[in-house]
């Protein structure tokens, strides 16, 4: 373990021969760097040089939140454990999000470093802003696109007006307009006086906007550290031996005939993700053929993933018809991890389990994607940039007519993505379709012969680049290029958790506290189970539905809706205690049937029946009239809840949504490569343990990312530790409320 002593003034970390290991993989190897404050650096490396790790050992993350071997000397000056202090934007945007709505995920850091709630709404604003994303605080981040999800990531970091900001591939999912928007920020952080450390494979447009770089070789030892100009004229040939600047830009020609008759072809095809949603996908048609490697391009959200998807037939189509080649296709999923199914990278490769002699072929596979020194691993510890290139390898092992991938340059160097492209272009000479979405111009110039633009979930553009390339407006558009406006269209799924409207929000029942409110009707439902008579029943079934209907803010016929299913069982109860309660000798019957009904059953089947609309009417009044997040921090604040408990609910919750697409994906991983079970009985049982571990390792990354924003000490163990998001106070209106309502149940009870 490192020592951590107080650093030397104006050193913001120093490490003397420092080196990371984890288990028996050393990471970072024999480091000696003092970074200052003020000093922004790029750090720069192979893929799977350690990158990541510097910066997670740099900011304290090592070894308080992950776990590592640590040895040498490391200096940390004590300020960086502040909270607000360090703003750290990840590689994954998914793996960092704590919150259900882009408002309570931006202002996380704000609360943790105890910011004036008044003040927290125009910060979060001009950080969404900043990001380059306008969206309504409500919206639910789940249901926009992976790099709408980054911007989001971005403003959470920029909102605490950090001394550090640290970002780690800050635009591996952004189009390329968005990517020159971030490059912007950063160099307004830098120009600002922000200390800031920038991992990014696409470092040459930000040399001249960051002074200082970092120079990693492939085995995680410091090569070089200097000013970027000097360092990139200097060390050209040794970035272009060791992978990190491609040797020649030149497209390869050797291109096949393309097929006369398409492989795969849409006619009319749109797609949603929610029945009743928006339309992720409007009136797709369009032909692909073999030999040709097809690009998919636009801004974030504009459907590329989706169309993949529903190329793949892992999405359903909504209308129009799709004709899928026999040959089968293969799908590479913008989430590598879908594709695991072995726990060794080996095994993954030969798609069995091959003991300690991986075939020759396996070998092989290993040193083409440069995974040689990973192949004992767990796919799962590998770098970004290495599971990509590991699930590319997976995907491209079966012979298909149409390959279907997802980002597969992201997170490569220069050497790592030719090889990714080399392969695909070798399918492709073959007679297979290969179809990519990338915001990677430089794929799309080099290697497409074809490409396909979208906006809006429509085709805007098909055809090749060179065409494409004459036509500005549609660039911009597209966002294919800076346009300095720093704006796109936003589009979205449909909201899972249904935020709380305003008008809900305006009525009685919505400005009521949560945590009071939930205690009042849970000492109302209790008193339904003393309800024995008809008039005592009677009155406390119709005060939550007095409540529903009059003071809610919900329309009569959502009510009425939400109510119907349990009329259906209302009766049903009637029905049942009248045809079947047991009654005495002289109790008149009436013969209906073969059924003997009574009047006294049929009183008691009224009683139960409405003891049954009470409580799930009490239910109902308070399920259609809170908010889960202001539920979830009212609990912590009105009765000192922990935070780590009620927050780390929160973020559990989070993931309900996405249990069916990822149980969908992961049957569609195995199938394509052939591992599917054929009974739904077997296929739970098969899949129980993948997703469990998914979520156990998602869940580990979220506790890292949510204590990088400052959640520890005070801010996650005391409910005064922190300040509140929109907090909702208790007030004369809920101890009304109470009163009334308790008072209410008392007298229907009262005979």
């Amino acid at each position: 373990m490192s020592a951590l002593v107080p650093a030397q003034p104006m050193s913001l970390v120093s490490f003397d021969n420092v080196s990371v290991a984890f288990g028996r993989t050393r990471v970072l190897s024999e480091l000696n760097w003092n970074w200052r404050w003020g000093e922004s650096v790029l750090v720069v490396g192979p893929s799977g040089a350690g990158k990541s790790t510097l910066a997670a050992l740099a900011t304290g993350l090592i070894p308080a939140s992950i776990e590592a071997e640590v040895s040498g000397e490391l200096d940390r000056d004590p300020r960086l454990s502040r909270p607000g202090a360090v703003g750290y934007v990840f590689q994954d945007p998914d793996s960092q999000f704590c919150q259900l709505r882009v408002g309570e995920e931006v202002a996380f850091g704000l609360e943790n470093s105890s910011s004036d709630p008044a003040a927290m709404d125009a910060v979060v604003v001009d950080a969404l802003s900043q990001s380059g994303i306008v969206v309504p605080a409500d919206q639910e981040h789940m249901t926009l696109s992976g790099g709408n999800k980054q911007k989001v990531a971005l403003a959470s970091a920029l909102s605490l007006t950090p001394e550090v900001m640290v970002l780690d591939e800050p635009t591996a999912n952004l189009d390329p307009a968005s990517t020159y928007q971030v490059f912007r920020e950063i160099e307004r952080l830098v120009e600002s006086g922000t200390t800031v450390m920038v991992i990014e494979h696409k470092f040459q447009d930000l040399v001249e906007r960051i002074p200082l770089m970092l120079l990693l070789d492939a085995r995680g030892r410091l090569y070089r550290v200097g000013p970027s100009r000097v360092i990139m004229e200097q060390e050209r040939d040794w970035m272009e031996k060791n992978g990190l600047l491609p040797r020649s830009e030149g497209r390869v020609r050797h291109l096949p005939m393309v097929s006369p008759e398409p492989i795969l072809s849409l006619s009319g095809v749109s797609a949603r993700y929610h029945r009743h949603g928006p339309l992720s996908l409007t009136d797709i048609s369009l032909d692909i053929h073999g030999g040709e490697l097809v690009a998919l391009v636009g801004a974030n959200g504009a459907g590329k993933s989706t169309l993949l998807k529903v190329a793949a037939g892992l999405m359903k189509n909504s209308g129009g018809r799709i004709v899928r080649p026999a040959g089968g296709v293969g799908l590479g999923f913008q989430n590598p991890e879908h594709q695991f199914v072995f726990e060794r990278v080996v095994d993954e490769l030969a798609n069995r389990y091959v003991g300690d002699a991986p075939p020759k072929g396996v070998r092989q596979l290993l040193d083409l994607y440069r995974l040689g020194d990973q192949s004992a691993k767990s796919p799962y510890s590998l770098s970004q940039g290495q599971k990509r290139r590991l699930s590319v390898a997976i995907m491209l092992e079966h012979d298909r007519s149409l390959y279907c991938l997802d980002e597969p340059t992201f997170g490569q160097d220069a050497a790592t993505r030719h090889i990714i492209m080399e392969q695909l272009q070798e399918r492709q000479t073959r007679g297979a379709a290969v179809v990519v979405s990338t915001h990677d111009m430089d794929l799309v110039r080099h290697w497409a012969t074809r490409v396909i633009a979208l906006e809006s979930g429509k085709v805007v553009f098909n055809g090749p680049w060179e065409e494409l390339r004459t036509q500005s407006d549609l660039l911009r558009r597209c966002r294919l290029i800076d346009d300095g406006l720093g704006q796109e269209p936003l589009r979205s799924s449909e909201p899972y958790f249904s935020h709380t409207a305003s008008a809900l929000r305006k009525s009685l029942m919505g400005r009521l506290n949560p945590a009071w409110k939930l205690v009042s009707i849970f000492f109302a439902v209790g008193m339904t189970a003393f309800a024995h008579h008809l008039d005592q029943a009677l009155p406390l079934a119709a005060i939550p539905i007095a409540l529903l209907l009059g003071f809610s803010g919900l329309p009569v016929k959502r009510v009425l809706k939400r109510l119907g299913p349990f009329i259906i069982f209302f009766g049903l109860y009637v029905w049942m205690m009248t045809a079947y309660a047991q009654v005495g000798p002289r109790t008149p019957v009436f013969h209906f049937l073969w059924y003997r009904l009574s009047y006294p059953g049929f009183i008691d089947g009224l009683v139960l029946g409405f003891r049954m609309l009470s409580a799930v009417g009490f239910g109902l009044l308070f399920v259609s009239t809170v908010d889960l997040v202001d539920l979830v921090k009212s609990l912590s604040r009105e009765f000192r809840i922990p935070p780590k408990f009620s927050y780390g609910t929160l973020a559990g919750l989070r993931f309900f949504p996405q249990f069916e697409q990822e149980w969908q994906k992961l049957r569609m991983a195995r199938r394509v490569r052939g591992r599917d079970v054929r009974w739904s009985v077997n296929r739970v049982a098969t899949y129980a343990l993948p997703l469990l571990s998914d979520a156990v390792r998602l869940s580990e990354r979220v506790a890292i990312a949510m204590e990088a924003r400052g959640f520890r000490g005070a801010a996650a163990q005391l409910s005064r530790g922190r300040t509140y998001y929109h907090p909702s106070t208790a007030g004369w209106r809920d101890v009304w409320f109470g009163t009334i309502l308790l008072g209410a149940a008392i007298l229907s009870l009262w005979h």
